[in-house]
């Protein structure tokens, strides 16, 4: 009975507020909902950031890989040598630089305020900031690896293919446009030569 007797108070209460209180409450309660979300867009923005674009993009460096150049001269040497009339074929491709892998970088910010004061009594004060940049990494059954966000292949400079059938105008024409297709490249980085014959 006490409770319903006090359920009574309560809703007698609200109907005896009027329209300008409510308005006022719901004034008041907008205000501290819109100061809660400034405070909350502004650690958004400092938490963003700072770095300048080359170390928020990743780390750069240049892997000399043996196995991707070879790989890829061994690949180019079968398929040209399923030309009809190539006959054996050798191949060797020249890069103007190697192949280059860009990582996640992880960067820490801090920033030391100091206050000194100078011999007329003055005092200043000095900002010093501090950056520190790591490769993101993730572990798996071999260990720490870097994550990669992306790898761009090398550039290549030429290609030079050695084939028995090369004396044959058609088979020399159709190997250059072979390699041009195959590694996107301009008919001058493409030399043909024909295979000396064995004794």
């Amino acid at each position: 009975m006490e409770k319903k007797g006090a359920l009574k108070e309560y809703i007698a209460k609200f109907k005896e507020i009027k329209k300008t209180e409510w308005i006022l409450i719901i004034l008041v309660l907008s205000i501290i909902i819109s100061i809660y979300a400034s405070t909350l867009n502004k650690s958004s923005d400092t938490n963003q950031d700072n770095s300048p674009p080359e170390t928020q993009s990743g780390l750069h460096w240049i892997e000399n890989d043996d196995n991707y150049e070879s790989r890829e001269e061994k690949r180019l040497k079968e398929i040209l040598s399923t030309i009809k009339g190539a006959g054996r074929v050798e191949v060797m491709i020249t890069y103007v630089s190697s192949k280059e892998i860009v990582t996640a970088m992880n960067t820490v910010e801090s920033t030391t305020t100091t206050e000194e004061e100078d011999n007329n009594g003055g005092t200043r004060l000095i900002n010093q900031t501090d950056r520190n940049a790591q490769p993101s990494t993730f572990n798996d059954a071999e260990g720490s690896k870097p994550i990669i966000l992306k790898e761009v292949e090398p550039e290549i400079r030429g290609v030079i293919i050695i084939s028995e059938g090369a004396n044959d105008i058609r088979v020399k024409m159709e190997l250059m446009k072979a390699v041009q297709v195959a590694l996107g490249i301009k008919p001058n980085q493409v030399e043909v030569f024909p295979m000396k014959e064995s004794d």
